[in-house]
């Protein structure tokens, strides 16, 4: 794997891009000085200026930068706070000087808590960075919420190119590279994974400036793994909250009509649509339709109730279904793992693949466990489980990028 350089201005920030590749199984230092750094592994240099005056900051930036034999390392990451507080424009413009890079490409989103960039513009949670309470930190409170106006502090203009998410998402995009300064509008993982894709094989030094978000798909696109799947049955209104997460951050859901299943006896077209999104290596969650839908679930339960099916009955169907589809699935597809919310949709598949016990490994997060199958169909995959009606909005998000990670442990 690529060795790393990473520049943060302060120690959570270092923490939470150093973390992003010890779970790929890359060792990473955090050092508080560059005298400290060990060129034969990736580090990251705690610089803390993110608070300091503005010359103090690219003083120090630049002192830093001029000690360091960048030619050791292979990418050279600038870590900004993912709502733009720090003292950014002079901290690029000291690693520019001394850098030189051919490229420079400005990602400070963060989809998975709702940081995204729209217009330029840096939103959380769908509201303009300008109009949170960041904007007015005591310490270092936002000057600019629009990505392409802090370039324009550093940089001449007609060397900077925004995208927005019309360009980026269009199939065939090629890189305007009579510019040196690209920035991008973003609003999910995949458009992030697009904009490290654009990219890649391209000739010249690049520095990649952005949060966590960016450095995570940077080191995916170096790391095979397998995509993960999710398995949901819940109603609660909570799980819908997560499965919208879900979908705004590019994961691909399939809805499984119970009714029409138990009807026909026949989930055949789903199995090859999952297969196939797995196959072109997406993350997917198989659902009842009802846990996406409310009229689904009041639709399914009239439709059962004319058949004489109570709702105990219903919660057994909608668990053999997902069950049998997953199973069918991963007879024809490797993945990473399985994500379960539910204590009951997670036994159903267990017995349903012969499993003859769970191996409790660790607490992924709060009241979600990481477990390994042991016997049966599925010995060896990790699963982890939940309830389904707690977490925040990201956790759909959160627990499959978690097994993504587990799988080469």
């Amino acid at each position: 794997m690529n060795k790393f350089l990473i520049i943060a201005d302060d120690f959570t920030g270092a923490n939470d891009t150093g973390v992003k590749l010890t779970e790929k199984g890359t060792p990473v230092e955090v050092v508080f000085s560059a005298l400290n750094l060990n060129p034969s592994s990736s580090c990251v240099v705690d610089t803390e200026t993110r608070n300091d005056a503005k010359n103090v900051a690219y003083g120090k930036v630049k002192d830093i930068i001029n000690t360091i034999n960048l030619d050791d390392y292979d990418i050279i990451y600038k870590k900004v706070d993912s709502t733009l507080r720090g003292n950014i424009s002079d901290e690029l413009m000291a690693l520019t000087e001394s850098y030189d890079p051919d490229y420079i490409v400005f990602d400070p989103a963060l989809p998975s808590l709702e940081r995204e960039v729209v217009n330029g513009n840096l939103l959380v949670s769908g509201e303009h960075l300008k109009k949170t309470e960041f904007a007015h930190d005591p310490l270092k409170p936002i000057e600019n919420e629009n990505i392409k106006k802090i370039f324009e502090q550093i940089y001449p203009t007609g060397l900077i190119r925004l995208y927005t998410l019309n360009e980026l998402r269009n199939k065939e995009l090629v890189l305007d590279l009579s510019k040196r300064y690209f920035c991008f509008d973003t609003e999910n993982d995949t458009d992030m994974a697009r904009v490290v894709h654009l990219f890649s094989g391209l000739k010249g030094k690049i520095l990649w400036v952005g949060s966590s978000g960016l450095i995570e798909e940077l080191i995916n696109s170096q790391n095979e793994y397998n995509p993960s799947i999710a398995l949901v049955g819940s109603v609660s209104e909570k799980t819908r909250e997560q499965l919208k997460c879900a979908e705004k951050n590019g994961l691909s859901l399939v809805s499984l009509p119970i009714y029409q299943i138990y009807s026909s006896g026949d989930y055949s077209r789903y199995v090859k649509q999952i297969t196939n999104l797995l196959k072109q290596h997406k993350d997917v969650i198989i659902m009842s339709s009802a846990s996406y839908d409310r009229n689904e679930l009041h639709k399914t339960r009239r439709l059962f109730k004319k058949d004489g099916i109570c709702d105990e009955q219903l919660g057994s169907i909608v668990q053999t279904v997902l069950a049998g589809v997953c199973r069918k699935v991963i007879s024809q597809q490797k993945v990473s793992g399985i994500f379960v919310t539910g204590g009951a949709t997670a036994k159903g598949l267990l017995s349903m693949v012969n499993a003859e016990k769970t191996i409790v490994k660790e607490e992924v997060a709060l009241g979600m466990p990481l477990l390994q199958i042991e016997g049966g169909e599925f010995n060896g995959i990790n699963i982890i489980s939940k309830a389904g009606a707690f977490g925040d909005s990201s956790l759909l998000v959160f627990a499959l990028k978690k097994l993504h990670s587990y799988e080469k442990r």
